[in-house]
């Protein structure tokens, strides 16, 4: 188990999640937390975004979402087998 302190930071009270743990969770600084509260405990639950193409290719460049001199001969060559 892990202590933290609560701190005062202007008008917020923080704390700080160590390394470690956001290592293990695979989270970094900006992941969104679901707080929830379970009798005497206080629960943070990482949020999962449900990732769609459009998020996925946002932050892709125009130019690398373009079709290549070979993806352009792989769409015109012909079947080979039934494909439809």
């Amino acid at each position: 188990m892990t202590q933290v302190a609560i701190r005062q930071s202007g008008g917020a009270s923080i704390i700080s999640i160590p390394k470690v743990i956001l290592r293990t969770l695979a989270l970094d600084a900006g992941a969104s937390l679901d707080l929830s509260i379970e009798g005497n405990k206080i629960i943070l639950t990482p949020v999962k975004k449900k990732l769609t193409l459009e998020a996925v290719l946002e932050g892709s460049p125009k130019s690398a979402l373009g079709f290549t001199e070979e993806d352009q001969l792989w769409l015109n060559s012909q079947s080979v087998g039934k494909e439809i």
